[in-house]
Order: structure tokens, then sequence, then C-alpha cells
């Protein structure tokens, strides 16, 4: 099990990695597998690849990127895995109530951290340490997302990016080939094309006529001739395979 500490508080962040350290040896003893610890300072270096790990103990300070902001772009990225907001002097659990995040992989920890705590936490995090829904990587020029297949509404070149429509209002702008990209999403039953650089997921369409189809974000989609029974085959496809929402 990877776990992932993010503190800009020097002191705090080897106080973490001991207690969980400690975890470890308890963990392995039990199941005999480590929990591996990779620890971090900086926002940016935290969020190179944060999908990898199946718990992340956030508390950062700095004025312009704190522990609060960090949890959102965890959550924007589609992060599903436990971030464990561990407060010192910035009150989280506050904050995301007074936002109205209601993301249910979110737990708190008060500074400092008892043993009892923190052995409740690693025992949830390995208890949710399963594999879950399969998921694609779009990484941007800016940012990096992690999607599942009902994530995407719709794909669409334009000059050399793909524009990936994401529910949320989320747009990832992805330089790759459209053709590639559809082989990545094989994963994913109920994505099909709908023209030569275009594709749609059949659980977002909201309504076809005749060469096009609307999405339920209101983006319309042309449909050419070569591609006109691919989303009646899509939704067969989907239903079989347990995909397709009702």
């Amino acid at each position: 099990m990877h776990i992932a500490v993010c503190d800009d508080n020097i002191a705090d962040r080897k106080q973490t990695e001991r207690l969980l350290g400690r975890q470890s040896d308890r963990y392995f003893k039990e199941t005999g597998e480590r929990i591996w610890i990779d620890s971090f300072g900086n926002v940016e270096a935290f969020m190179q690849n944060p999908q990898m790990y199946q718990g992340l103990f956030v508390d950062m300070h700095d004025d312009e990127c704190n522990g609060f902001n960090i949890l959102k772009m965890l959550l924007y990225a589609g992060i599903e895995s436990p971030i464990v907001m561990c407060s010192s002097t910035i009150d989280y659990k506050a904050l995301v109530e007074k936002e109205g995040i209601t993301a249910s992989n979110i737990m708190f920890l008060e500074k400092p951290i008892k043993v009892a705590e923190i052995t409740a936490i690693v025992d949830k995090i390995a208890e949710l340490a399963v594999n879950g829904e399969p998921s694609i990587e779009l990484r941007g020029k800016d940012e990096t997302i992690y999607a599942h297949g009902d994530d995407i509404i719709c794909v669409k070149r334009v000059r050399s990016e793909l524009e990936v429509h994401l529910t949320g209002n989320r747009v990832a702008c992805v330089l790759d080939d459209i053709v590639n990209f559809y082989d990545q999403c094989n994963i994913f039953p109920q994505i099909c094309p709908v023209n030569d650089n275009g594709l749609v997921n059949v659980n977002h369409v909201k309504k076809t006529s005749f060469g096009k189809v609307t999405m339920d974000n209101d983006m319309t989609l042309p449909v050419s001739f070569t591609y006109r029974s691919a989303i009646s085959k899509a939704r067969q496809y989907a239903k079989e395979s347990g995909n397709l929402s009702s």
C-alpha cells in the first residue's frame, strides 16, 4: 500500500512519517505487506502523480496554495482515494462544510495526531484499497485529470489537440490523436465515434436527430453517415457489459 504525505512543516511531516512507519510495521505483521510512504514538502512534486497512492495526508500553509486548495485540486483531478486533511492552524472541516463539498473520500485528523486515530484511518484506507472502476489519465499542459468512463461526456478534435469534455464543467485539452485516444477508451464500451474527429458517451446523449447528436451538456456534434449506427451499437455493448445507465 502506498501513502503520500504533503506537509510544509518539516517537524510535522517527519512526525507523520514516523507514525505511518509504525503503522507499516503493524500492517506487515497482520497482512505480510508493507506501507510505502512518499513525503513531499511542496505541492508541485506532490501533484505529479497523486493517483498512485491509496491514501494522501495533507496539511499545507502556503498563502498561495494551502491544504484546502490542494484538496480541491485533488477532487478536481478525480482522485477517489482517501484524502486525510490534518488540521493544525487551518480548520479544514469547517472550510469543507462552508463550501458544501460532499466528497465521501475526505477524512480529517487533528494535530498532534494520536496513535489510535491514525490506526483507525490506516485501517480504513486498507479496507478501501481495492481495484475500483477503471480510469484513464488525461494529461494536459497544465493539469492531469483521472477520468472514469462516465466522467467523459464527449471528445472533439480542435486543431492539434483533443478537447475532452467532462462532468462538472471540466475540459481537458490533450495532445493526442483521436484514433489513439479511442483505443484507450476500449475499457469504456459506452464511448463511441460519431465522426472522424469526435467521440460521445452514450450515457450522456440527450437526443439524436438526423446528422447530429446533442449531449446532456448541450454540446452538439455532427454524426457522419459512416457512423450512423455507432450510438445504437455502443448502447447495446454498454448494456451487455453493465455500463449502460438507466
